[in-house]
């Protein structure tokens, strides 16, 4: 791996994290395309993506240091009061925490052995018609959430209509401090479907929380925070990799391609989090299942 293919990587890694588009799916697909005979196993490159992903959860927690802020203040408040939900700022916290229980055990004893199943060159095709299934989620979550929109609208006409995300009916704008624990938990539980290469983490949960009822900025917002201890969490465990004899030779290229993930990363949130003020997931995935489709295709020539 070269320098710009590693600086190329550090940015795909940042925008695609977070855009539901699945990073793994566009890191594997884009480099069989590209021809790029990248060892994917190995110390080095285990590295590499520890450091990478790092850099994404660092800026996500940076970009959310206030929202993270107040759920570090109530679960001290927790702690001191022997109550676990005493206000919103509480209730959020522990939703966090149910949310990510799950998928943490599952990305524990399974995450190696699926994408060891997927480094199989000859698998490839699988993860992009998984990426094509997942295009096809995303734009189904759409579809039911504006008719579940429609149907109250109809039931109580507002006075006027637009493809607006904002002025969906009011049951389909909740906060995600409005989920039950039990329903901050099924969508944070959706992330365990993220281990299958093709199926994105930020597109499974921001399509359960639309489901259920979450407006378009809250279910991304919840998706993002849910994301940031998962990412995190995991890439903390494969630091000690960071420190090993036989990484030094990558360290600048791993720390300049880390830099641009999470400036990437960043970017990626603040304009997302903006565009799900007056947008829907629908054109995430028509990508998917356009790119998804080209690269069964072109995996089928080659």
């Amino acid at each position: 791996m070269n320098i710009w293919q590693a600086l190329f990587l550090g940015a795909l890694q940042g925008v695609s994290e977070l855009f539901p588009v699945s990073s793994l799916a566009q890191s594997i697909l884009l480099r069989t395309l590209l021809g790029w005979n990248i060892q994917a196993e190995g110390t080095d490159y285990l590295t590499f993506l520890v450091a990478l992903h790092l850099a994404t959860a660092t800026a996500l927690f940076i970009y959310f240091w206030k929202d993270w802020r107040v759920v570090v203040f109530a679960f001290v408040g927790s702690a001191k009061r022997g109550r676990l939900i005493y206000d919103e700022a509480s209730k959020f916290a522990w939703l966090l925490v149910a949310g990510t229980v799950v998928v943490g055990f599952f990305g524990l004893v399974f995450e190696k052995k699926l994408r060891q199943l997927f480094d199989d060159p000859k698998k490839t095709w699988i993860v992009a018609a998984v990426l094509v299934a997942n295009g096809f989620m995303m734009l189904m979550a759409d579809v039911l959430k504006r008719r579940a929109s429609e149907q109250e609208k109809l039931a109580a006409p507002a006075p006027t209509a637009t493809n607006d995300p904002a002025t969906d009916a009011p049951s389909q704008r909740r906060n995600a401090e409005d989920l039950t624990m039990i329903e901050g938990a099924a969508i944070g539980a959706t992330q365990t479907l993220a281990l299958v290469p093709g199926v994105s983490r930020s597109g499974v949960t921001i399509a359960a929380g639309l489901l259920a009822g979450l407006s378009y900025e809250q279910a991304t917002r919840f998706s993002f925070m849910l994301a940031t201890p998962v990412i995190g969490l995991a890439a903390v465990l494969k630091v000690p990799t960071l420190f090993k004899h036989e990484s030094h030779e990558m360290l600048v290229m791993t720390a300049a391609s880390a830099l641009v993930a999470g400036i990437f990363a960043y970017l990626s949130t603040k304009f997302l989090m903006r565009y799900f003020q007056h947008h829907r997931l629908g054109p995430f995935g028509w990508y998917c299942i356009i790119f998804g489709l080209f690269a069964l295709v072109m995996l089928r020539w080659s």
